[in-house]
């Protein structure tokens, strides 16, 4: 009578439950946990990437506070001590809003203590009131290098609220992976289990001679394959650590993760038709609106260069009071008030400079214009890709989860007949391959899922950081794994 089969109890149990794979894998002990809020906020105060587009908006606002200072009064004081003469004056100028005029006054005391004449003390006013008729009159000229510095500041405000989001899909990606490298650790440890209990039954079987050399070999190269699998999920699961802490701007050996979190297996559809979620882009979308501003800078280019190849004309206001006496208050009141208005006027013979200036504008408003429409087409192509992997990656964990299904079904039946020596060992080796092969795509469907649904949040315009990501805000993990 042949000698009995030693029963092996793992090859007879179900393979367990993906989603329960965190509960083996989570955490390294003494590791600083943290949730996908608490990760994200922390990105957001320490990514140096991000702090670099902090200081590249916070430079423009400073920039923009010099050009509007620009049209504050410019008061210079001046003094002037010599062997012969003594002069204390203030000069004072203003630029004129809307007009592209100007304003300038000057008022000097002069004193010659070595002059014996009966007035050796003079005082001077000559007040000049400038306004252009044709070249740098208007609104536009003068507000030219002040809305040029307001645009600079809203661009890399809008670049910082654009970089912001985008850190924080990066820092969700991260995440997510290594929530995924995680359960497939686990899934490898399962399957190598697994695959020891099957070398283990095949040698015991070659024992009493109930199978061939070969089927201890297949099972030895499917645990060697198993542990390597193994090995490459380990290396994995550091490199994944290491891109959230770089994210977080953390040292790469910080002791940093994120916290034991299930990923939902729900798959929602997307809560809006399609149409609207591409109306929502263009009208949200900040690099869009960026864009667009960028044509009107472009329009206020080209008409301030066709203004500058008209002649320089400009009317001109003087007061002058100049006056001499012993004291500088009788110098002052004996002065002698002048006023003139006079026109002046100039234009370069050489003007080719002016004419490729107002050429080359002209054309950029063109491009600007159509880079506006490219831009609009970009992001509705966008939206619609974004859409479409949501869509298949949905329907593909509905496939995914049935074969997942199958594939359990086909590895019992597979342990079941190699047990009752009706077979070899090769299905339960083909049977445990579709098994992992299917478990691991399952992990990696869910957990893009997740990180594609917040992608499409940014394409579409409507990631808001600050809210989505609030301490206490859901953002998108599920409950940890108790």
């Amino acid at each position: 009578m042949p000698s009995p089969i030693p029963a092996d109890p793992v090859l007879d149990e179900a393979p367990p439950d993906p989603a329960a794979a965190l509960d083996e894998i989570g955490p390294a002990p003494g590791a600083t946990t943290m949730s996908l809020v608490q990760a994200v906020a922390t990105a957001l105060s320490g990514n140096f990437g991000l702090i670099s587009s902090a200081e590249s908006a916070q430079t423009a606002r400073l920039r923009y506070r010099t050009a509007v200072a620009d049209f504050y009064p410019q008061l210079t004081p001046r003094y002037v001590h010599g062997e012969d003469e003594r002069i204390f004056g203030v000069e004072a100028s203003q630029r004129l809003p809307w007009t592209g005029g100007s304003v300038s006054a000057t008022s000097l005391l002069r004193s010659s203590p070595d002059d014996v004449s009966p007035a050796p003390r003079g005082a001077d006013l000559a007040l000049t009131v400038t306004q252009p008729l044709l070249r740098g009159a208007g609104p536009n000229a003068a507000f030219f290098d002040l809305r040029n510095s307001r645009r600079a500041r809203v661009a890399s405000e809008r670049g910082l609220e654009l970089a912001r989001q985008q850190v924080a899909v990066d820092v969700t990606r991260a995440f997510y992976q290594v929530l995924q490298q995680r359960m497939l650790m686990a899934v490898a440890q399962q399957s190598l289990a697994r695959s020891d209990s099957l070398l283990r039954a095949s040698e015991a079987r070659l024992q009493v001679g109930l199978v061939s050399k070969l089927d201890v070999f297949r099972a030895q190269l499917q645990a060697a394959q198993t542990q390597d699998a193994m090995v490459r999920s380990e290396t994995a699961l550091q490199d994944a650590l290491e891109r959230f802490r770089g994210l977080l701007g953390r040292s790469p050996s910080e002791p940093i993760e994120p916290e034991a979190t299930r990923v939902p297996e729900e798959v929602p559809d997307p809560p809006e038709p399609l149409a609207i979620l591409v109306q929502r882009a263009l009208q949200q979308r900040l690099d869009l609106l960026e864009a667009r501003d960028q044509v009107d800078d472009a329009q206020r280019s080209a008409a301030l260069a066709r203004q500058n190849l008209l002649p320089q004309l400009d009317l001109n206001l003087g007061v002058a009071r100049i006056g001499q006496g012993p004291s500088f208050g009788s110098a002052w009141r004996a002065g002698d008030t002048r006023v003139n208005v006079f026109v002046t006027t100039s234009y370069p013979l050489e003007h080719s400079s002016l004419s490729v200036n107002k050429a080359v504008a002209e054309i950029e408003v063109t491009a600007r214009a159509r880079a506006v429409v490219q831009r609009e087409w970009e992001i509705e192509s966008e939206v619609r890709s974004s859409v479409r992997d949501l869509e298949q990656i949905r329907k593909s964990v509905d496939l995914q989860k049935t074969a997942v299904e199958v594939a359990q079904q086909q590895h019992r039946l597979a342990t079941l007949r190699y047990q009752r020596g009706l077979a070899s060992n090769f299905d339960v080796v083909q049977a445990e391959e579709s098994l992992v092969l299917a478990r691991s795509t399952l992990v990696t469907l869910l957990t893009s899922f997740h990180v594609a649904r917040m992608d499409l949040d940014r394409v579409t315009g409507s990631l808001d950081v600050d809210a989505r990501f609030a301490p206490g805000a859901e953002a998108g993990a599920g409950p940890a794994v108790p």
